[in-house]
């Protein structure tokens, strides 16, 4: 796994994002990148990808490159299906799926598969599925090892605002007040560095990501993190790319390119150096994506 010095803020992220990212963003004629066809995108060559800058999957590198396992995996994809480029538009995690609806990227990050995001958008097959997992102060002095102690304990909790977590976090019934919401993982990790929060949760590759960035001594990854007992949904999720619902043709595009990659192996290559293999990949007996949209 290659390792990065350091994890950029919000501020330094858009800033050095650059000039493709802010024109990506603002430039009149990309609107509504949703609603062009494929061919349409083929001819402007560029995909317009929404990323949050979440290790590992898409983040800026030290000389201000965007890499990680997702924006690396999309480029190889939509180079093979004859999209020269992904062109990365910085936003916040909660801004995703707003943006796509909008028109104003044609996919982003892979997000987990849920039936009511099912209803606004629609996914490539799901290719990895997450778990959750939390870091805490070195000795977990508060004893955290899952969902029960945030609830019943009393303890500081970062989160990213939008991310599943936070649905977790409402259902289960943890007060308003014992969360704290950044916008991204840069800055949830400096809360916990500076120790606004006890502990914080995210999915479990980001986790681990965001722990080799911290000091061992100071502060500990929580094994074996558990369910809440008064929960009857799951907390390991299948993730995959979104896009518009009136963008079937460049979905189904890059979906089958997709399967193809899973079958010959250029997906546990293509995200290898980021810590993922075929261990993360949804099984034989995994459900279909209709079957998890369904509930």
């Amino acid at each position: 796994m290659v390792k990065r010095s350091t994890l950029v803020s919000r501020r330094a992220l858009l800033k050095i994002s650059g000039a493709a990212v802010i024109a990506a963003t603002f430039m009149p004629s990309l609107a509504r990148a949703g609603t062009a066809s494929f061919s349409d995108i083929k001819k402007r060559g560029y995909l317009l990808y929404g990323f949050n800058g979440e290790r590992p999957y898409n983040y800026m590198d030290a000389e201000g490159n965007l890499i990680g396992s997702e924006i690396d995996l999309a480029r190889v994809i939509a180079k093979n299906i004859g999209i020269e480029a992904v062109q990365g538009v910085a936003m916040n995690f909660d801004s995703f799926i707003p943006a796509i609806l909008a028109g104003r990227i044609d996919t982003c990050l892979p997000i987990f598969v849920k039936p009511p995001r099912c209803k606004k958008i629609q996914y490539s097959r799901p290719h990895l599925i997450e778990g959750q997992s939390a870091v805490v102060a070195g000795g977990n002095p508060k004893g955290i090892s899952g969902w029960d102690d945030l609830v019943n304990k009393d303890v500081k909790i970062g989160l990213v605002a939008g991310t599943t977590p936070n649905e977790i976090a409402k259902s289960v019934g943890i007060a308003d007040a014992k969360i704290t919401r950044f916008p991204d993982t840069t800055t949830m990790t400096a809360g916990m560095r500076s120790g606004r929060v006890d502990v914080i949760v995210e999915a479990s590759s980001t986790i681990r990501l965001i722990f080799e960035q911290l000091d061992n001594a100071k502060f500990e990854r929580v094994a074996g993190w558990s369910k809440p007992t008064n929960y009857s949904g799951k907390i390991e999720f299948f993730a995959a790319y979104p896009f518009a619902k009136d963008a079937t043709e460049l979905r189904n595009a890059f979906d089958a390119e997709l399967g193809i990659l899973l079958a010959d192996g250029t997906v546990d290559k293509t995200t290898g150096k980021y810590g993922f293999s075929a261990a993360d990949r949804p099984g034989k007996d995994a459900p279909t994506l209709e079957q998890i949209c369904a509930g």
